[in-house]
């Protein structure tokens, strides 16, 4: 019988571009990872910004966000021991191990001091859904693939035949503000990201997970403020 281990629950990439983009306003807010009783406030912090979210995947995100640093706050102790009682400096290799190894445990530990932990710990596991392309869009683009590069060249072309991003970002924001029902709502969006991701694309070459990756996370800021879509993203498949 083949025994099936659990993949280890690490940061999506969201979590990754929110940490460089807002790591020094999170420094100021909860201080320096080595400070004494850093890990009891920022715990006591991710529990008071938890219990005022409404929406799970708000939940799964401020655990993993605030949770990543967390970890760092372990994985300095850890150096500084490597310091103090070996008289050496951890290798990059040794510290990304590290932290690979300490980020579960933290938020595993979080999750076990929230009312709602189980269901937070199953909305964590759908958080890389938000940067990658949903199965079901992917088989409607090869489906309609000419009618799509007909949208590209034409539709999103400017008076001087170059493509322009700016009918699509416009449309995103008015799908956003639209009526329809978070599901819905949640496909527009990923398709019209889709076509800036073909854009992305041609102009970065960049390879097209990646690109697509990129456009989400720009669009992140738009979508926080509308979490039951951005819940809705999550959960496509």
């Amino acid at each position: 019988m083949t025994v099936m281990t659990a993949k280890p629950l690490l940061p999506p990439p969201l979590i990754h571009v929110l940490r460089g983009r807002s790591f020094s306003r999170l420094f100021r807010m909860t201080g320096s990872p080595g400070n004494r009783g850093f890990g009891r406030v920022l715990r006591q912090r991710i529990r008071l910004v938890v219990a005022r979210e409404r929406f799970l995947v708000e939940k799964a995100i401020s655990v993993a966000y605030l949770g990543s640093y967390l970890t760092d706050h372990v994985v300095f102790a850890e150096k500084e021991a490597a310091r103090l009682i070996e008289n050496r400096d951890l290798t990059s290799s040794e510290e990304g191990e590290l932290w690979d190894r300490n980020y579960p445990v933290v938020v595993a530990r979080l999750l076990g001091e929230l009312p709602d932990g189980p269901l937070i710990k199953e909305e964590l596991t759908l958080l890389n859904n938000y940067t990658t392309l949903p199965r079901r869009l992917y088989r409607f683009r090869a489906r309609h693939w000419r009618l799509l590069q007909m949208v590209l060249q034409n539709a999103l072309a400017d008076s001087d035949g170059n493509l322009t991003e700016i009918p699509l970002v416009n449309r995103i924001h008015s799908i956003v503000a639209g009526a329809r029902a978070p599901a819905s709502r949640a496909l527009g969006i990923c398709l019209a990201a889709s076509l800036l991701a073909d854009m992305e694309c041609w102009s970065s070459h960049l390879a097209w997970p990646e690109a697509y990756e990129k456009v989400m996370v720009e669009l992140y800021p738009l979508l926080n403020k509308h979490p039951e879509t951005l819940e809705a993203i999550v959960r496509l498949d």
